[in-house]
């Protein structure tokens, strides 16, 4: 929830891992984006017990081992699998229709006076009318255990109307979102959890994804109400793209905790720290498109929220308390808070470089031949999700990618050698993607310029680190948590725009950013200065800009289109018959 951008693709990797099989490919990448669960602590100040949820849950999750059907080794913990195939997708069920082409367009926001951009509802707010001073000196209330909790499961339209009937009486909320970006191509939000002074909610936002806008978008955007969200800046993302839902009045725990200048920004320690819970990681992973959702996953969802009202009293008051005139550190998260709000989703737009964006291609040494193969594996990958709705980790993970590149396969036995049947888009396009190299090859000349200064700037990077001391200064996040991450190569689909400023955001801060290139390291448009689609390195603007490689670039583009075209319908040219046989 509140990691940067730049850990996304570990994020993903550790995914992989847990659902065994991936791993080899390095393709994994963690889809779920929030997992900081609870339990009751045997020592420390107690917030409540995790308790099960109200039994609206389908009973015990499937544990997925490394061995298809072996039990776990004893005193061993099951995995719980960050991928479930079996699981229908959630496109076909609900008939989810998704624009993966054409510029995301904030429908629901007024225009400017001039007419050209649209106009956040928090902008023509002072962020001074959502600090509130009054705080008590009393010790805050703590929350009722999780069973003693009135909960509701919102699945239907009644439901929904009840649950914002109740949002309209009280005056603060918590909120948060569990989401899955493996299996589509821009991501899906798959539950909204919100929590009240009283009472927990959990809403199937895939079931009544086009009505969630309708009945909640009045609340989210209420001024006069707070919403209490840990490290919201991909949350905020989500709400946008998928439900049309704009902020106002938040109070980020995340951002409270780097004010307060805590040992960890981590809502797992937040929880400890101020509730002597300890979190429990084994759903962080999890599939969250599961329904019906089984016992533990609601409570796990439920924990989410279920203690943020109570961790935000206690910041507060250590806000206010610890504020000079000089630095009003209540004010300070205000201000860090709005700017989360403030961003603009931007659904990611395919560009002639974006190929170099890809998580993990700086770490290797790719020439001129590899590099032309990266550029048209990558767009045939990408349309490929777009078309499909699926992410380009599913299609063709980074690191397999990468590894088709190195060894520029231009048979489909040697292809086959590499991709070992893994993924079902390559190995039902074996002989256009072998095609597809042997085509990049006949363009190698125009990426020679490309190949030099990616071998200049990874040499400079070498030179730099080798000369940093320890007494360097560190980014502004580096105290960011982040045990819950492993290294990945993955890219979320998700761009940010504030104002005049403009970046990847799919993907810790959004977390920064997300473009599913599989999950590409991504970043956080507040936070860091990454972006989603990975770190981006800095590369010459003439180089990139050379007219011979845009015009190779464009060449492979329509060379594959027109390929596709003509296998679909059967008319490929004599010529083009004859190299692709030489690939059957």
């Amino acid at each position: 929830m509140d990691e940067p951008e730049k850990v996304r693709g570990r994020e993903d990797a550790a995914s992989g891992r847990e659902a065994g099989g991936a791993e080899e490919a390095g393709d994994g990448f963690q889809l779920v984006i929030h997992g900081k669960k609870k339990k009751r602590a045997a020592s420390g100040q107690d917030c409540g017990t995790a308790g099960s949820g109200s039994g609206a849950g389908a009973g015990p999750v499937r544990a997925l081992t490394r061995e298809k059907g072996a039990a776990p080794a004893p005193g061993a913990k099951a995995k719980v699998p960050f991928h479930d195939p079996s699981i229908p997708r959630p496109q076909d069920v609900y008939k989810i229709r998704v624009d993966n082409y054409k510029p995301f367009e904030h429908v629901w926001l007024e225009r400017s006076e001039d007419g050209t951009r649209r106009v956040h509802p928090l902008e023509n707010l002072p962020v001074e009318q959502f600090v509130d001073r009054n705080v008590p000196d009393r010790e805050p209330v703590k929350p009722a255990d999780l069973e003693d909790t009135p909960f509701t499961l919102v699945q239907d339209h009644k439901g929904l109307t009840e649950l914002a009937k109740k949002l309209k009486s009280v005056t603060e909320f918590a909120v948060d979102l569990e989401h899955n970006q493996y299996r589509s191509f821009q991501g899906l939000t798959c539950l909204m959890q919100i929590s009240t002074r009283t009472e927990d909610f959990i809403v199937d936002t895939l079931k009544l994804r086009i009505y969630i806008g309708l009945y909640l978008q009045e609340p989210f955007k209420d001024p006069t109400k707070r919403k209490v969200m840990h490290g919201a800046d991909r949350d905020i993302m989500w709400l946008q793209r998928d439900f049309h839902i704009y902020v106002c009045n938040l109070f980020d725990t995340g951002q409270a905790s780097r004010v307060l200048q805590m040992e960890r920004n981590s809502l797992e320690h937040l929880l400890l720290h101020f509730c002597g819970v300890t979190a429990k990681k084994e759903y962080q992973n999890a599939d969250w498109r599961s329904r019906p959702l089984p016992d533990e996953m609601i409570k796990y969802a439920r924990e989410d929220t279920h203690y943020l009202l109570y961790i935000y009293d206690l910041m507060r008051q250590r806000l206010q308390r610890e504020s000079t005139f000089e630095n009003d550190l209540l004010l300070e998260v205000h201000k860090r808070s709005n700017e989360i709000c403030l961003q603009f989703y931007e659904k990611e737009l395919l560009t002639d470089t974006s190929y170099l964006h890809i998580y993990g291609l700086q770490e290797h040494e790719l020439d001129a031949r590899q590099l032309a193969v990266v550029a048209a594996l990558h767009e045939w990958r990408d349309r490929i999700a777009r078309q499909e709705d699926e992410s380009t980790g599913y299609i063709l993970p980074n690191k397999a990618l990468i590894e088709i590149a190195k060894q520029m396969p231009t048979d489909v036995g040697h292809l086959k050698r590499i991709v070992k049947s893994k993924y079902p888009y390559v190995e039902s396009n074996l002989e256009l993607i072998a095609y597809t190299v042997w085509n990049a090859l006949e363009y190698s000349y125009a990426f020679e310029g490309i190949a030099e200064q990616l071998k200049k700037e990874r040499l400079e990077q070498v030179a730099l680190k080798s000369g940093q001391t320890s007494d360097e200064v560190t980014p502004l996040d580096a105290d960011i948590d982040r045990s819950n991450f492993d290294s990945s190569d993955q890219s979320a689909n998700v761009n940010v725009a504030s104002g005049s400023r403009a970046g990847f955001m799919s993907e810790a801060a959004l977390i920064s950013s997300i473009h599913l290139e599989d999950k590409t390291q991504t970043m956080s448009s507040v936070k860091t200065s990454q972006t989603l689609l990975g770190q981006i390195r800095p590369v010459n603007k003439d180089v990139l800009s050379n007219n011979i490689h845009q015009q190779a670039i464009q060449d492979l583009s329509l060379t594959l289109k027109a390929l596709k075209g003509n296998l679909a319908s059967g008319g490929e040219s004599n010529e083009q018959t004859r190299r692709i046989s030489e690939f059957s």
